[in-house]
């Protein structure tokens, strides 16, 4: 059993359950005061809660890899005291030779360094030949490689044992660490106008100039690019011509000359494994080793092309009017007008006007507004794309807008059937947005050639399909129209250099002139009775661009900035306005 202690004030009372009853708050420590109790425990409790983050999702990618993770968790005990390093110890002298010999047979030479050397030597049987030769102190493997040059042999040397035999093709394999994937990339940009003339018809073309002449005027121009990258093909055509045998056939996976012996030179290439085994003689072997280093060092280069696409308007207008509506007052007239300009009420303008009081206290005011923006800049977009050395990437950010053709059929009365209608639709999507293809060629000296063709689209109106209406139809096909505005450019910029592509400009005259029927288009007369509105617009698209040749893609290496753009770049020091800062710097 728990026994219960009531308060003082409880107590007197002697009965709980009275003063329950007796207090009209229904609380017996709050009394009247309960609202403010409750708000002020709910400030408290408010105060006392912090606001948990956002879990992100375990799919997003994080600003670590696990391996990092793992590495940063065991971290070695801090060192108070660098410890003495020994001394170097003197690597031991290189041992060189001095040969001077002419005409002297090959087997006797080999023999004679073998034993100044203090080598055990296997020379096979096929070995014949004189060299002469003129070295001075140059090491051993520098003059096996001289005698070499002039007597086919090679030489393999393990540990003290020398063993010589002829050169004769033997295989080897070569790793080649590039995806297997033929890639065909075409680029079409043309422009085509036709007018008609009189006495032609638009559409009709015939090989004739003159026909040519009466039936339209005819301007097209078209620029078409082709590229084709086939690595795999092209690296086993360029081995097969070091070693100076024919092109393999269709489809073919082995490639070379058979002959009797069988010994010849021979290509096989794995593309799925990345392997291309040679079997060649050691000279060729040698060119071979040097052609592929060359060609991987450069296919393997990367670049990152940024792209800032903007668009600067610039805006012009003038307004002038005059205001008669004050002469109607007390004349007994009605007079409404609308010759002042008075929608002109927005931005920065210049407005002068006049006023005149007539003897009559009648005022007549004359008004000019003039309004100039300049730079109202509006980025289109920022697009961003990296890709290997002479590989096309294409980067498509649209929206696919929909519109429908619409087909109808009438189908005639039969005996049991009345005659009806069918409609047909069909689907078509025009895509809007941004469209950039890039093909980049990297030097040695990391300038990078670009052919770049950015293609931003938009939806400017929505034409009337005629169609419906002359077949009396009940409803409206809409066509959207398409503004596209294009640039196909070849150009070379260096390393982290910005360029400025070129701009697209447009020009937009609008005049508009309000007056009284009959008098406003009068010399004089028509100034002081009608309303004028001018605007001249001017949009001009410029195209920024950055190539970065990339020589570490990863975020602790050349793409350190773009670290802040990761779904956790909240939970790191500075947050993303630290990165954003920097991108705006930049």
């Amino acid at each position: 059993m728990s026994a219960m202690f009531l308060p003082s004030r409880f107590q007197k009372t002697g009965d709980w359950m009275t003063n329950m009853k007796t207090n009209r708050s229904g609380c017996p420590i709050c009394g009247g005061w309960k609202p403010a109790f409750l708000l002020a425990c709910g400030l408290w409790l408010g105060a006392c809660t912090a606001t948990r983050p956002p879990a992100l999702s375990p799919g997003h990618l994080g600003g670590a890899s696990p391996s990092a993770v793992s590495g940063a968790e065991e971290i070695p005990p801090a060192i108070t005291r660098a410890p003495v390093l020994p001394p170097p110890e003197p690597a031991p002298p290189v041992e060189t030779y001095t040969v001077v010999v002419n005409g002297v047979p090959v087997r006797d030479l080999l023999f004679e360094l073998a034993r100044d050397a203090k080598l055990n030597v296997d020379i096979h049987p096929d070995i014949h030949g004189s060299v002469t030769l003129n070295a001075v102190n140059q090491t051993f493997p520098q003059i096996m490689d001289r005698i070499a040059r002039q007597v086919d042999l090679r030489y393999q040397l393990n540990g003290p044992n020398l063993v010589v035999s002829p050169d004769t093709p033997y295989w080897r394999s070569y790793p080649i660490d590039y995806v297997n994937l033929s890639r065909d990339s075409v680029s079409e940009v043309s422009v085509a106008t036709q007018i008609a003339t009189t006495g032609g018809s638009v559409g009709e073309n015939s090989g004739s100039s003159r026909t040519g002449l009466q039936n339209g005027n005819i301007s097209s121009t078209k620029l078409t690019n082709t590229g084709k990258n086939h690595f795999w093909d092209a690296i086993e055509a360029n081995i097969r011509a070091i070693l100076g045998i024919g092109a393999s056939g269709e489809g073919a996976s082995v490639s070379g000359e058979t002959d009797s012996g069988g010994d010849g030179p021979l290509v096989i290439s794995n593309p799925m494994s990345g392997i291309i085994s040679v079997r060649a003689a050691r000279r060729e072997h040698e060119q071979i080793q040097a052609f592929l280093d060359k060609v991987m060092n450069s296919a393997l280069r990367q670049v990152l092309i940024e792209m800032t696409i903007v668009e600067v308007e610039l805006s012009d207008r003038y307004q002038a009017g005059v205001d008669w509506q004050t002469l109607a007052t007390g004349s007994g007239l009605t007079l409404l007008s609308s010759l002042t300009g008075a929608n002109l009420a927005t931005a920065p303008f210049f407005s002068l006007g006049y006023t005149h009081t007539t003897g009559s206290g009648r005022t007549i005011s004359s008004t000019l507004r003039m309004l100039e923006t300049f730079g109202n800049v509006k980025v289109l977009s920022s697009p961003k794309v990296m890709t290997l050395n002479n590989q096309t990437a294409l980067l498509k950010v649209v929206d696919e807008k929909v519109y429908f053709t619409v087909e109808r059929e009438i189908v005639d009365a039969t005996i049991n059937s009345p005659a009806r209608e069918n409609y047909f639709s069909e689907i078509h999507t025009v895509p809007v947005g941004l469209v950039m293809s890039v093909t980049s060629q990297i030097t040695e000296g990391n300038n990078v050639a670009i052919n770049v063709r950015p293609t931003i689209s938009r939806i400017t109106g929505y034409a009337l399909d005629p169609v419906p209406k002359l077949l009396n139809a009940n409803f409206d096909n809409l066509i959207p129209e398409i503004q596209v505005r294009e640039m196909e450019s070849l150009l070379q910029v260096a390393d982290g250099q910005t360029v400025v592509m070129g701009g697209l400009m447009q020009n937009k005259i609008s005049k508009d002139r309000d007056g009284v029927p009959g008098t406003s288009e009068t010399p004089v007369v028509g100034d002081l009775l009608s309303y004028r509105d001018e605007e001249f617009t001017k949009t001009e698209l410029v195209i920024f661009l950055r190539p970065t040749v990339i020589k570490g893609a990863g975020l602790g290496f050349d793409l350190e900035r773009y670290r802040g753009y990761l779904p956790d770049a909240a939970d790191r020091d500075g947050a993303p306005d630290k990165w954003l800062r920097a991108e705006r710097g930049r």
